[in-house]
């Protein structure tokens, strides 16, 4: 799983854009959806940039409970810390 490629992507009056990116490189992948809001001449706005990060952070934090929920065993991904011991 940790070498997967992933991706997000925005279609947006009528053009698709696709980010790449590898685990890991998120914080990269979000500098560059900075540039890309702060260029004018780029089709990609703030609320676009937002919405992407937004999807990133949302996919992560998923991925996150997950191992959480197979590493300690639980539904919710987590457990109280009077639970975890």
């Amino acid at each position: 799983m940790a070498n997967e490629s992933r991706q997000l992507t925005l279609i947006k009056k009528g053009h698709y854009h696709l980010f790449r990116y590898q685990p890991g490189e998120e914080a990269a992948l979000i500098q560059t959806l900075i540039e890309k809001a702060d260029d004018p001449k780029s089709p990609i706005d703030w609320f676009d940039a937002a919405v992407l990060s937004h999807q990133m952070g949302h996919r992560m934090a998923a991925e996150m409970q997950e191992l959480l929920k197979n590493k300690l065993g639980v539904a919710g991904g987590y457990k109280k810390a009077a639970d975890a011991t």
